[in-house]
């Protein structure tokens, strides 16, 4: 009698040597059983591969989400894929501002439409905050970083770029007649530029002057409460019936003017 193999062995010691041979167990098959077999080893094989690729798709995702410039790249295909609150806190404020810069430039109506309410969030999260960072980066956006220019040129250019964006463009009028600034001054008020794209006018107290022909900006004299605080109110009419009225409040912060607050007094 020939030696049990050690296979047969642990078999026994288990107490599973009164299990059938395979060959038994293939001899004894029919073609449904075969079938039921092919099917169980084809969902085993479906469930590793699944699983194999949803993880592998998983880690995809991952590292687009942890890669800022990558994420940028796709906000600026689509504005509303992440929420305002999720691109300062994914992007950071260098590429915040630089989505910012080329939102401002983009001119398609479809996707102005879908950043203008991200922009004014974004804007609005970053005036809540006083921390260097977010005070850097508005300062920046701007354009209010010059602290040898008189504050008054510097408020009135931020709240210019905090309206219309850095172009500081207003369509014009269906005739062509281009969009006009006029700026109310203090006789002590310094006379500058402020990047306006279009013809701007500096008004003194008591001064005439005609309707303009074309849409208008008009900005009233800046209303300083004190060497930190300042409000302006503002009107912009881009046709006899469109139009609206605002007041502007800012602060000084770390040497830099931000728009802190902004309310609607009249719309047409």
């Amino acid at each position: 009698m020939t030696e049990p193999s050690l296979f047969e062995r642990i078999l026994q010691s288990w107490g599973l040597d009164g299990f059938p041979s395979l060959q038994r167990i293939a001899d004894s098959m029919d073609p449904v059983a075969w079938t039921l077999v092919f099917l169980l080893v084809a969902a085993v094989l479906m469930a590793v591969y699944f699983s194999l690729s949803t993880r592998y798709a998983f880690t995809k995702l991952d590292e687009v989400e942890a890669s800022p410039q990558t994420l940028l790249f796709r906000l600026k295909q689509e504005p509303t894929y992440l929420t305002p609150q999720s691109i300062l806190n994914r992007l950071g404020g260098e590429a915040t501002l630089e989505l910012m810069e080329f939102g401002d430039q983009m001119t398609t109506t479809s996707w102005r439409f879908q950043w203008s309410a991200i922009r004014e969030e974004l804007l609005r999260l970053l005036s809540r905050q006083n921390a260097f960072g977010p005070i850097h980066v508005l300062g920046r956006y701007y354009q209010s970083t010059n602290k040898d220019e008189p504050d008054s040129l510097r408020i009135r250019r931020t709240i210019l770029i905090h309206k219309l964006g850095q172009r500081r463009y207003l369509e014009p009028a269906g005739d062509g007649s281009p969009a006009q600034l006029r700026l109310h001054r203090h006789p002590a008020e310094q006379i500058g530029e402020l990047g306006f794209d279009g013809p701007t006018i500096w008004i003194d107290e008591g001064q005439e002057i005609r309707d303009a022909d074309g849409p208008v900006v008009e900005m009233d004299v800046v209303d300083f409460a004190t060497v930190e605080s300042a409000t302006v109110r503002m009107r912009i009419q881009r046709t006899p019936t469109a139009g609206g009225g605002f007041v502007l409040q800012l602060e000084k912060r770390r040497k830099t003017w931000i728009v802190v607050d902004e309310s609607i007094e009249w719309t047409l």
